[in-house]
C-alpha cells in the first residue's frame, strides 16, 4: 500500500527528515517528550517501573520502525517491544482502556513533536509548511491506528489466556474446598474471597425452557444488592447455572421476599444455603444450596431457602420417599382445586403448630373455614391429623415443592 501522492520534491525532503530524526539525540528527545505525556496521563503506568521501561522501549522501537518506512510503500512493521508492552499491561490485569489511552495520548504528543520539527528549515517546492505537516502527520496517524488494531488482538488474546488460567485455578481450588480439603495460605488470594468470615452460598439457575433476561453473573450482582450483601464470588459450572458465595463479617439476616420480583423479571431461580462460618462453612453452605436447588427443581417457587425445606431436601426423590408420600397423604393428592385447598390448609395448619386462627390468618380465610377443611381432610385420611403429624407435614411439603405429578415421574 502506498502513501497518498505528493509532489516530487517531498520524497527527498522526507528522506532528509528521517535521517535527521534518526540521530541518537533526536530519538532520545522524541521518546522523552512522548513518554512524558503518556506517563503523566496514565497513573497505572506511572506507578509501575517495569511498565515505564517497557513504554520507553516500545516508543523508541515504534519511532525507529516508522522512520525506516516513511519514504517506502506503506507497511506496518509492528515492533516486538510494542507487543511486549501490550502483553505486560494485560498480565497486570489492567483494562484494555489503559492500552488504548497509551496510543490516544501518543497520538497527540506525536503531532506536537512533528509540528515543532516542521516549523523551521527548507520546504519542498510547491508545499506550504502546513501541507508538509499534514503529509507527515497522516503517515504517523496511519501507523498509530494500524498498530492499535494489531495490539488489541494481542492484548485480548493474552487476557483471554490469563482469564482462562485464573478460571482453571479457581475451579481447582473450589473443587478442593468442596471435597473437604483445608485451604492453603494462597487460597483466599486465588479466589479473591475471604474464607475466614461467614459464608452464604447460593445456586442461581435458569431452566432450559426459559432464557434468562440477563447474564447470570449480572443477576447475581443485582441479587446481592437487593439483599444488602457484598459482591459475591461466583463460578460457572454450566451454561445455565452459577454458584456463588458471599462473605460477611456477621451472620446475615436474609429475607428472600426481596428477591421474588428480580427472579421473576430475569426468569431465573435461586436456592440459598444456611449461612455458615469459615472454610468449613464455604463447603457446608454450598452443599445445602445445591440440595435446595435439586429439591426445588420442579417447584414453581423461584426463591428457595434451605432452612425452609431442609428436611424435604434431605428426603430426596427416591422410590422410598415417593412410597412414604403416597402412604401418608394419598387421599389428599388429587388434582382438583378442592384437594389442593385441603393440602394447603393442612400444611399451613401444621406449620402454625396446629393453630386454626394462625392458619386462617396465613391463608386469608376465616378460622372456621380452616376447621371445616381440617375435618374434611381427616375424614379422607381416615385418621386424626395429629397422628404421625411430622410424616404428614413432610409428605405435604414434598408435594408442595415437587408437585403431585412427581410421584408418577421418576425422572
Amino acid at each position: 500500500m502506498a502513501f497518498s501522492s505528493v509532489p516530487d520534491g517531498f520524497t527527498a525532503w522526507l528522506q532528509d527528515f528521517a535521517s535527521a530524526a534518526q540521530q541518537p539525540d533526536q530519538i532520545d528527545e522524541f521518546v522523552a517528550t512522548v513518554d512524558s505525556a503518556i506517563i503523566g496521563a496514565i497513573p497505572e503506568i506511572a506507578q509501575d517501573r517495569t511498565l515505564v521501561e517497557e513504554l520507553h522501549a516500545s516508543t523508541r522501537a515504534h519511532w525507529n520502525a516508522f522512520l525506516v518506512t516513511i519514504v517506502q510503500d506503506y507497511r506496518l512493521e509492528l515492533p516486538q517491544e510494542a507487543i511486549n508492552l501490550s502483553l505486560s499491561i494485560a498480565r497486570r490485569h489492567h483494562d484494555i482502556g489503559v492500552l488504548l489511552k497509551v496510543y490516544r495520548v501518543a497520538n497527540k504528543a506525536v503531532f506536537d513533536v512533528l509540528a515543532e520539527r516542521t516549523k523551521e528549515g527548507p520546504l519542498p517546492e510547491g508545499l506550504g509548511r502546513d501541507e508538509v505537516l499534514i503529509s507527515v502527520w497522516l503517515r504517523a496517524e496511519q501507523w498509530i491506528d494500524d498498530s492499535v488494531e494489531e495490539l488489541i488482538d494481542s492484548f485480548t488474546a493474552e487476557r483471554a489466556s490469563l482469564l482462562e488460567g485464573d478460571r482453571t485455578r479457581r475451579i481447582e481450588v473450589v473443587d478442593a474446598l468442596l471435597a473437604g480439603a483445608a485451604p492453603s495460605p494462597e487460597t483466599e488470594q486465588v479466589l479473591g474471597h475471604a474464607l475466614t468470615a461467614w459464608q452464604t452460598a447460593f445456586v442461581l439457575s435458569a431452566s432450559a425452557q426459559e432464557r434468562p433476561a440477563q447474564p447470570l453473573h449480572e443477576v447475581a450482582a443485582r441479587m446481592c444488592l437487593a439483599l444488602g450483601l457484598p459482591t459475591a464470588f461466583t463460578t460457572l459450572p454450566g451454561s445455565r447455572e452459577l454458584w456463588g458465595w458471599v462473605s460477611t463479617v456477621a451472620e446475615p439476616d436474609l429475607d428472600l421476599t426481596a428477591l421474588e420480583e428480580l427472579m421473576s423479571t430475569t426468569r431465573t431461580r435461586v436456592a440459598i444455603g444456611r449461612p455458615s462460618h469459615g472454610p468449613t462453612g464455604f463447603r457446608t453452605s454450598h452443599l445445602q444450596a445445591a440440595a435446595a436447588h435439586r429439591a426445588s427443581w420442579n417447584s414453581t417457587t423461584r426463591c428457595n431457602d434451605y432452612r425452609d425445606i431442609e428436611l424435604v431436601s434431605l428426603l430426596g426423590e427416591g422410590d422410598l420417599t415417593r412410597e412414604m408420600v403416597r402412604r401418608v397423604a394419598l387421599p389428599l393428592l388429587g388434582p382438583r382445586k378442592g384437594e389442593q385447598a385441603l393440602r394447603e390448609t393442612v400444611l399451613t395448619w401444621l406449620r402454625c403448630r396446629c393453630n386454626a386462627d394462625a392458619a386462617g390468618a396465613a391463608l386469608f380465610v376465616h378460622p372456621n373455614t380452616v376447621r371445616y377443611r381440617l375435618s374434611r381432610a381427616q375424614d379422607l385420611l381416615g385418621r386424626p391429623l395429629s397422628e404421625d403429624a411430622t410424616a404428614l407435614e413432610l409428605a405435604l411439603q414434598w408435594v408442595e415443592l415437587h408437585g403431585a405429578q412427581a410421584l408418577d415421574d421418576p425422572g
